[in-house]
C-alpha cells in the first residue's frame, strides 16, 4: 500500500467552497488564471492547462488547486510557480467564504419577520 497520506486542510477547503460557479472579481481571476498557467508552463506534462474560470464551480477550481500542490518543484521556477499555488488557494478560499457569509446574510434578511 503505497497511496499518498490524506490531506485532511486541503479536502477541508474542498468541502468549504460551493459546488457553483463564484463571480470572481477581474483581479482575482487574473491571479488564479496566471498561477494555474505558471504551473502548466513550469510542469510540462504533469499540471494540466488552465480551465476557463468562468464555467468550473468553486469546488472544482479548489480540488484542481489541492491537488496541484502535489507537484515536487526540483527548478527555481518550479518553485516560484508553486509558491503562487498558496497565493490561488488563499484567494479562491476568502472568495468561496465571502460568498457563503454573504448568502447567509442574505437568507437572514428573507426570514426575519418584518
Amino acid at each position: 500500500m503505497d497511496s499518498p497520506p490524506i490531506d485532511f486542510s486541503g479536502e477541508r477547503l474542498v468541502r468549504l467552497a460551493p459546488d457553483r460557479v463564484l463571480p470572481l472579481e477581474p483581479a482575482d481571476h487574473e491571479y488564479i488564471a496566471t498561477a494555474l498557467a505558471a504551473l502548466h508552463d513550469a510542469f510540462p506534462g504533469e499540471a494540466p492547462a488552465p480551465p476557463p474560470l468562468g464555467a468550473l464551480p468553486a469546488r472544482a477550481l479548489m480540488r484542481l488547486l489541492i491537488d496541484l500542490r502535489r507537484l515536487r518543484a526540483t527548478s527555481p521556477e518550479q518553485i516560484e510557480a508553486k509558491g503562487r499555488l498558496a497565493g490561488a488557494i488563499g484567494v479562491l478560499q476568502t472568495t468561496c467564504l465571502f460568498t457563503t457569509e454573504l448568502g447567509k446574510s442574505h437568507q437572514t434578511r428573507l426570514d426575519d419577520p418584518v
